[in-house]
């Protein structure tokens, strides 16, 4: 059962005790991403995540990590297109001891000048780590080339030219506009009293409560689409993602999208993965993935070749998503899908981590919690008539992009499309 309170000036607290662990889970959630960026800002929201362990009144960013991993703990922070965590995972003993690290660098960061100039050396490292990295590069220009000039297309790294002209006053007054009580949550998962979180809470996060919340709301916009788009790369393969418009994340027909998704690319037992790297064998790794969020979403299929495949690999792509339009599934593999989806759920949710994550990102996206049992019968109740008009709304009519890096073959297939 998860138990939501909110504190005075607006942060919203979820509790969720498990039974039978060890560990506990701390997250604190702010509900800013790289789309709510500035062009001149983009990185910042992932600069602050990095700040935000850097140093506060209190604690160096020394004492910080030496107090979490002297009693075998965890502390990471992660940034999304919406959404920023900064997480503690802890043996249940310590759940005060995350309460207060948590709270210390949410509102007591110190955003040194000297430590943010060493820290931008840090994230143009990252950035230089990412982009000789093609099979992650190429997602952030598949974002940028599907969201044209658009908030969402931001890489959430940010650009070498607006990390290097980051400083105190400019990433402060982001800081300022975003992180306020009334924009973020705090989420425990894991082995502990409601009464004895609820106390500690109050004690690191009422004194301090903020709830000025400045940030200008994000308004949806309509997004450019660029259809084609290559970066010329010395590689040994050409990767390539190929996208066209998907769902919200709060779409009614979300759970029939993930079977889809699931069944033409997003397990082992795929049809993309069976057909095209075991059958064919003109690849190692081929899958779906779907990213979506609050007011749009796109569905998109990567895949890793070499340049003397590439001409054989995109016609047969085309040919699976062909097929599962104009000849359908069998109720094999739906209910085959249903199980996996199901399965893999429960054995991720054996983690506080996981639950933690879950109990925020539902508070967020649909103001209350779902049950393992509702999902599962959300999902049961897909029918082979729902699993066919997703997959009619993503494939008819469609549109797709087609982004690429590495070295295309003298004679090149430049565009990709379905003839339904």
């Amino acid at each position: 059962m998860v138990h939501k309170f909110t504190l005075p000036d607006g942060l919203v607290v979820l509790l969720e005790p498990i039974d039978n662990v060890v560990s506990i889970s701390c997250g604190l959630w702010i509900q800013v991403g790289s789309r709510h960026e500035k062009a001149n800002e983009m990185g910042y929201a992932h600069f602050i995540e990095h700040m935000l362990f850097k140093g506060t009144e209190k604690y160096s960013a020394k004492d910080i990590a030496r107090l979490v991993d002297r009693v075998g703990g965890q502390h990471n922070a992660a940034t999304n297109r919406e959404y920023t965590c900064y997480y503690i995972n802890v043996v249940s003993d310590y759940l005060e001891l995350a309460c207060e690290i948590l709270s210390d660098t949410y509102f007591n960061s110190i955003f040194d000048a000297e430590e943010i100039e060493k820290e931008k050396n840090v994230v143009l490292e990252e950035i230089r780590m990412y982009e000789d990295t093609p099979d992650e590069h190429i997602h952030d220009l598949f974002m940028e080339n599907m969201f044209y000039q658009s908030p969402l297309g931001h890489p959430i790294l940010g650009v070498v030219d607006t990390v290097t002209t980051i400083n105190r006053d400019s990433i402060v007054e982001f800081y300022k506009q975003h992180y306020n009580d009334d924009n973020c949550l705090f989420a425990i998962s894991g082995n502990f009293t409601v009464d004895n979180a609820r106390t500690i809470i109050e004690k690191y996060f009422c004194s301090n409560c903020s709830s000025e919340n400045n940030a200008p709301a994000v308004m949806p916009q309509p997004s450019k689409r660029l259809y084609r788009y290559h970066m010329d790369k010395d590689l040994e393969q050409i990767h390539l993602c190929i996208g066209a418009d998907g769902l919200s994340k709060v779409d009614n027909d979300r759970w029939a999208y993930y079977l889809f998704n699931t069944i033409l690319g997003g397990s082992m037992s795929s049809r993309l993965f069976q057909n095209i790297r075991e059958k064919e064998g003109l690849c190692y790794s081929i899958y779906c993935f779907h990213s979506s969020f609050m007011d749009t979403g796109i569905f998109g299929i990567y895949c890793g070749t070499s340049p003397s495949q590439y001409n054989k690999l995109l016609p047969l792509i085309a040919n699976e998503c062909k097929q599962i339009v104009s000849q359908g599934i069998t109720h094999e593999e739906l209910s085959d899908a249903k199980s996996y989806l199901i399965g893999n759920m429960a054995l991720s949710l054996e983690s506080t981590e996981v639950r933690m994550s879950h109990i925020a990102k539902n508070e967020m996206i649909y103001g209350r919690h779902f049950t393992f049992q509702e999902i599962v019968r959300e999902i049961q109740t897909v029918t082979m008539d729902d699993f066919m008009r997703i997959a009619f709304r993503i494939f008819n009519n469609a549109q797709f992009s087609l982004v690429t890096i590495g070295k295309l073959p003298q004679h090149h297939i430049d565009t990709f499309h379905l003839d339904l």
